[in-house]
C-alpha cells in the first residue's frame, strides 16, 4: 500500500503525462513541447517536473510505454469482441 506522498507524487506524475499527452496533435509534435506549458497545465511549478521526471526525453519515454499499454490493452479487447462473435 501507498503511502499518502507516495500517492501524491504518482498522482502529479500521471498529471504531468496526461498534460503533455493533451499538448500533441498532428501540428504538434513531441519536439514543440514546452515543460513550462507541461508543468502548468499540469498544476505545477516548471521546476516541480524534475522530481517526477529526469528531463524531457524520460517524459517522453514514459508517454512511448503508455502508449504501447493503452494500444494492446484495445488489441485485447477487440480479439475478445471478435472471439464471442462481435465486430
Amino acid at each position: 500500500m501507498m503511502g499518502v506522498r507516495a500517492q501524491q507524487k504518482e498522482k502529479t506524475r500521471r498529471s504531468l503525462v496526461e498534460a503533455a499527452f493533451s499538448q500533441l496533435s498532428a501540428e504538434r509534435s513531441f519536439a514543440s513541447l514546452s515543460l513550462r506549458e507541461v508543468a502548468r497545465e499540469a498544476g505545477i511549478a516548471p521546476t516541480s517536473f524534475y522530481r517526477h521526471f529526469r528531463d524531457v526525453d524520460e517524459l517522453g519515454l514514459t508517454m512511448v510505454d503508455e502508449s504501447g499499454l493503452m494500444l494492446r490493452q484495445l488489441m485485447r479487447q477487440a480479439r475478445q469482441r471478435i472471439a464471442k462473435g462481435g465486430s
